[in-house]
């Protein structure tokens, strides 16, 4: 039965919550999970099993970048999304308040609206306010769909009696947000597709995937026409014009790193490699193919315009994460990043990236570690080297994030907690990225001199922003050195186009310690030109 409430009845009100498996704890009656990634020689899965100990102890951080937070402390955070205007749009699952949740820009972390439910897995359109769910429950599966920013009140739901789903990925919404696709299947049968018009609770197609198994990850093009789909080892792609299936790729695996492109004429997907395949007019073929040697892909994205593609990997023993930039025309990539090496304690492992349309940013979700060495969320930019544009340090594992289509924006939700660690409690992030792209048509607004325009905040303690402007093309050096005039990290080393730019920096050196509080100095250079400004870390 569902229930909506409105924002002003809940002023008081802080949210989080979680996604995955669950335990009963019989002293508070909420329920508990504790999930762990389990390699087989077929691909990983997820698994539940007796959680750790709790090691970390690390609360949410004030950083200058988050918007806005909202912490759960029963419920568990599955998915997010950001939507039009800088509403972000989410599902909760595990303890009360189980429900999707719209979150406004400025709305301080308290969600617009709530709507009721066991288990929801949500998502929506980029350049519509689509708002989709699927719920699933012990009598099936629910499918709801809003238009925002509304008051909670659905404009249509639809159910599927003894279906359900898996909590890989199991709903995507086209950028445009015409189409919704879900995958779900009654108990021990094959995948199937659910295909909705947005505008109609009526499927246009309910597709069966007879004798490729379990339903695991689901993808759709901008437009919505096609949509990519894993069944268990083989990805289909179906083509919502013409109602039926444009290709299967048989996968010799199954995992959940699954993209397609925006125009849907590109799929990358892979496990010991990544592989990128094209639309030649009759079928997928293989472009290349690209292997990390040790690691294994765990996810993967194609920016809209399908120029970039972006991968994360894992090892077996799950102590780092080694990220992968290509441009789509060559199997070289462009750059690699390798997180820290942790303890492997707790599983480090990245669980969902998104990119902007244009491929330029890009954003990170990670599980982290026992020691924090790693923030759970980052964000980059697609530089010619390696470039964090921000991290976000959150207090648990990540299981969604997104950026919206221009960058402006990122979200992230999760567990409050490590994933590994038998627990509850959720949290979500608005991320205001400081991201302004230069178009065609503001060439002639280019900066004209070179300047280090300097950090704010000045003096810091957790994280400064740190912006510049250079006047031509040139190769771009962005250092901090300590009073000795030793430099202490690299923020930024690269060829850059002209324009103004901002980056920041949480007060870490290039071994990610943290620096103890005092005067350092930001030192811009190019081969011409060399400023130098002082910044205060506080500690």
């Amino acid at each position: 039965m569902e229930r909506q409430w409105k924002k002003i009845s809940l002023l008081g009100l802080t949210t989080f919550l979680s996604s995955f498996v669950w335990l009963v704890s019989a002293a508070a009656s909420l329920q508990e999970e504790a999930i762990f990634l389990r390699d087989t020689e077929n691909g990983p899965i997820v698994v539940q099993q007796q959680g750790l100990s709790y090691t970390s102890g690390v609360g949410m951080l004030e950083d200058p970048v988050v918007v806005w937070s909202h912490y759960l402390t029963d419920a568990i955070y599955n998915t997010t999304s950001n939507t039009v205007n800088g509403y972000v749009f989410a599902g909760t699952y595990l303890n009360p308040p189980m429900e999707a949740e719209l979150f406004a820009l400025g709305g301080g972390g308290i969600p617009e609206w709530g709507y009721g439910g066991t288990e929801f897995y949500t998502d929506a359109g980029d350049m519509a306010f689509t708002l989709a769910a699927v719920d699933e429950d012990a009598s099936g599966v629910n499918v709801i769909k809003w238009t925002g920013p509304g008051n909670g009140t659905p404009d249509w739901t639809t159910s599927f009696a003894g279906y359900g789903v898996t909590s890989y990925g199991p709903i995507a919404v086209s950028d445009d947000g015409s189409t919704i696709a879900i995958i779900a299947a009654p108990s021990g049968t094959d995948a199937h597709l659910l295909l909705f018009d947005a505008d109609s609770s009526i499927p246009l197609a309910n597709y069966v995937a007879s004798g490729l198994g379990f339903p695991r990850y689901v993808k759709i093009n901008a437009d919505g026409r096609y949509t990519a789909f894993i069944a268990l080892a083989t990805i289909v792609v179906f083509d919502r014009n013409l109602l039926n299936v444009r290709d299967q790729i048989s996968m010799g695996f199954s995992n959940s790193a699954l993209d397609i492109s925006g125009d849907g004429n590109l799929i990358a997907y892979g496990w010991p490699a990544l592989i990128l395949t094209e639309w030649n007019g009759s079928s997928y073929q293989q472009l290349w193919s690209w292997s990390a040697g040790g690691y294994y892909l765990s996810r993967t994205v194609i920016s809209t315009d399908a120029t970039t593609i972006v991968s994360c990997w894992y090892t077996t023993a799950h102590n780092t994460i080694k990220v992968v930039v290509h441009n789509v025309g060559s199997s070289t990539p462009l750059w690699t990043y390798d997180y820290p090496l942790s303890s492997g304690t707790y599983q480090e492992a990245a669980y969902d990236v998104d990119i902007t349309d244009d491929g330029n940013y890009f954003v990170v979700g990670s599980w982290g570690d026992a020691a924090n060495l790693n923030p759970e969320v980052h964000i980059f930019q697609r530089d010619s080297t390696p470039h964090v544009y921000y991290t976000v340090d959150m207090p648990g594992s990540m299981f969604s994030v997104d950026i919206s289509s221009n960058g402006s924006y990122a979200t992230a939700c999760g567990k409050h907690i490590h994933a590994n660690v038998s627990g509850h409690g959720g949290d979500i992030v608005m991320i205001n990225t400081d991201i302004t792209a230069i178009s065609s048509n503001d060439f002639a607004n280019l900066p004209c001199e070179f300047a280090l325009i300097g950090n704010h905040p000045n003096p810091f303690n957790v994280r400064t922003t740190i912006s510049y402007q250079i006047p031509v093309t040139s190769s771009v050096k962005l250092e901090v050195h300590n009073i000795l005039g030793e430099k202490v990290t690299t923020i930024v080393d690269g060829e850059q186009e002209a324009g103004k730019r901002s980056v920041s920096w949480d007060g870490r050196d290039d071994q990610k310690r943290q620096l103890p509080g005092g005067v350092y100095f930001v030192q811009l250079e190019t081969p011409n030109h060399k400023k130098t400004k002082k910044v205060i870390l506080l500690k």
